[in-house]
């Protein structure tokens, strides 16, 4: 059985709108991802602050053992 004109008609534009649809669905899926990628990298950026500012404390409370160690050190040879 053979489409009329309008049957071709109707059929491409039920795929059209199916087309549509789909296209609107994965731009609001990339605008979601980029949202959560943005989200990501400003958690990202922040964890590598508090990174860098525990490496710091970390850091100076080593120095301040190793210190100490040494005064230990000293006293013991004193005695």
């Amino acid at each position: 059985m053979n489409m009329t004109s309008n049957d071709e008609q109707l059929s491409i534009s039920v795929k059209v709108d199916k087309l549509e649809n789909s296209v609107e669905e994965l731009l609001a899926y990339c605008n979601k991802l980029s949202e959560e990628n943005d989200a990501f990298k400003h958690n990202n950026q922040q964890l590598m602050l508090e990174r860098s500012e525990l490496q710091t404390k970390n850091d100076k409370a080593r120095g301040q053992v190793e210190a100490m160690v040494e005064r230990l050190k000293a006293m013991d040879k004193a005695s």
